[in-house]
């Protein structure tokens, strides 16, 4: 061996250790005994119903999986951050999950346009992530590689409840009316009302939008009054679909009644009192007092054991939903094994293939391109006696 062959033998073999190094690294959030988790979900102000709701279901998740052990030993180091529902500071959150507290992954991605915010971060870092709150078009079409919907549209769940309904209720002679927030939410309904009318050969006596944030309804309502309407979309979202509700009742109106699933909410009884009674809603989870739904009874079970009393109350749809993101997200990370990375987590989400929640959602299938899952809607239907939505429907086709 030469002279200078032997003075760079030792920075040859520092390097090729570096490199090996390198190459072994772990990907950000994963260490020897635990593993980083964000989420990033409203916890102030009226939207703090979903959120709060949603990251009760990730404690719970993530005191059982620490629980039984972690997940190949490693446990589960939930970090949540407040957004307050502004898509500025969405960013802002993702942005500190990443930087600051070097996610592995993301579960929970706020509302429609705070995820939409957040996309350019998450794709960037290809950091993996499953959206469970609010599910929008612009969420998987086109399919983004590393991003994962569980739910319906609006414009899918509205559709496939009108069309059941309508079928099932011999509706065909009805008049039909729509009543909608003038927004990208009220557009997304719209689309669902106009497909089922299509679908079915019908049209529509009467379409009223309304502005965000509206607090009297009586002039809509009255519209839809004399157009001679005996069904009516109900557009709005808590306390707008209760004033509607409560203005229906004034007028007297016999109707029909349908809404999307944000009025699935117990502040929606209590607002609307006895209007709201029969109301149907469409959604893609079963009310979360369903008893006789198996992983509901478990979610419940350990929500009591692991949280307070004023914790269980909190609990609503976005908790079943966003148990049921925490259940896909353990399977994937058990099916990486030890030697875990973000790129083998997107291969097993994507290779996820009818993915049960014992009776949550409708089985979850995912693929090459396809990154929406669980579009099954269930119809539920307000029963004000009981302070309880119902079942009211089984799962209805998504087609």
């Amino acid at each position: 061996m030469s002279r200078i062959a032997r003075i760079l033998r030792p920075f040859a073999v520092l390097a090729l250790s570096g490199l090996t190094a390198a190459a072994n690294a772990a990907d950000p959030g994963v260490f020897d005994d635990r593993l980083v988790i964000g989420g990033v979900l409203p916890q102030t102000g009226p939207p703090s119903l979903i959120g709060k709701a949603g990251v009760i279901a990730l404690r719970v998740w993530e005191k059982d999986v620490n629980a039984r052990g972690g997940i190949h030993g490693r446990k589960i180091d939930l970090r949540v951050e407040e957004d307050g529902y502004v898509p500025q500071r969405s960013v802002q959150a993702i942005k500190k999950l990443v930087d600051v507290d070097k996610v592995f992954a993301v579960i929970g991605t706020s509302g429609s346009s705070h995820l939409l915010a957040m996309m350019p971060t998450i794709e960037e870092n290809q950091i993996p992530a499953i959206n469970f709150a609010a599910v929008a078009g612009p969420h998987f079409n086109p399919p983004r590689k590393t991003i994962f919907n569980i739910g319906a549209t609006y414009c899918q769940e509205i559709t496939g409840a009108m069309k059941h309904l309508i079928a099932s209720r011999k509706l065909q002679k009805a008049k039909f009316a729509l009543i909608y927030q003038d927004d990208d939410f009220g557009a997304d309904v719209k689309c669902g009302y106009d497909a089922a009318l299509k679908s079915a050969g019908l049209t529509s006596a009467i379409n009223v939008p309304y502005k965000r944030a509206q607090k009297d309804f009586s002039a809509e309502v009255l519209s839809v009054q004399k157009s001679g309407a005996t069904f009516v979309l109900v557009g709005g979202i808590i306390s707008e679909t209760a004033t509607m509700l409560k203005e229906i009742q004034k007028n007297g109106m016999d109707v029909v009644r349908l809404a999307a699933h944000p009025s699935h909410l117990g502040a929606v009884l209590q607002l609307a009192g006895n209007a709201a009674d029969g109301l149907l809603v469409a959604d893609y989870v079963p009310p979360i007092t369903d008893t006789e739904t198996q992983g509901i009874g478990r979610l419940n079970a350990l929500a009591y054991k692991y949280l307070s009393a004023d914790d269980v109350k909190a609990m609503n749809r976005y908790s079943l939903t966003g148990y049921v993101a925490a259940m896909l997200l353990e399977s994937a990370l058990q099916a990486c094994g030890r030697n875990l990375t973000r790129a083998c987590l997107v291969q097993k989400l994507e290779q996820t293939r009818n993915f049960t929640s014992d009776g949550i959602m409708a089985p979850l299938t995912f693929g090459p391109g396809i990154r929406q899952s669980g579009t099954r809607p269930i119809l539920l239907k307000a029963n004000v006696a009981s302070g309880k939505f119902e079942r009211a429907s089984d799962w209805l086709s998504d087609k």
